[in-house]
């Protein structure tokens, strides 16, 4: 009996070698495809609207934002993590792939003071509110003649 659970395990070693290899293949193939959708918090604060995207183990240079109306877009790719040394995957949670997520802005921001920094695997967008522009406007005195 021992024979055959070794025999087992050896299969389904074999086969998850096979399903990696063959899933590795695939991905290749649908280069254009989004593979996942990484968590956002997106709220409003008295300055304007600010969203924050988990973007762990992306590099700057592998994602892009762009501000087209009142849509932000951002789009990107984790590469995958093929750790040194390990034989075979017990658990393998971490998404990679193509992204991209697209925001309707509710309300007017201004497009010139949009800033992004990323931190610590965290992408954070402020988008500001337009300032408030004054202007004094001159009164015209009509005479009572016209």
């Amino acid at each position: 009996m021992r024979l055959f659970k070794i025999r087992i395990m050896r299969d389904y070693d074999r086969l998850e070698e096979r399903v990696r290899h063959w899933m590795d293949n695939v991905c290749d193939v649908r280069e254009n495809e989004v593979s996942f959708r990484p968590p956002v918090d997106f709220y409003e604060t008295s300055q304007g609207l600010v969203l924050r995207m988990e973007l762990a183990g992306v590099a700057t240079e592998d994602f892009s934002l762009s501000l087209s109306g009142q849509e932000l877009i951002i789009r990107g790719r984790r590469r995958p993590l093929h750790p040194a040394g390990a034989a075979r995957f017990l658990c393998h949670e971490i998404n990679h792939g193509l992204f991209e997520r697209r925001f309707r802005i509710p309300m007017a921001v201004d497009p010139e003071g949009l800033r992004a920094q990323y931190q610590d695997g965290i992408l954070e967008i402020f988008l500001p509110r337009p300032a408030a522009i004054s202007r004094r406007i001159p009164v015209r005195e009509i005479p009572e003649s016209e």
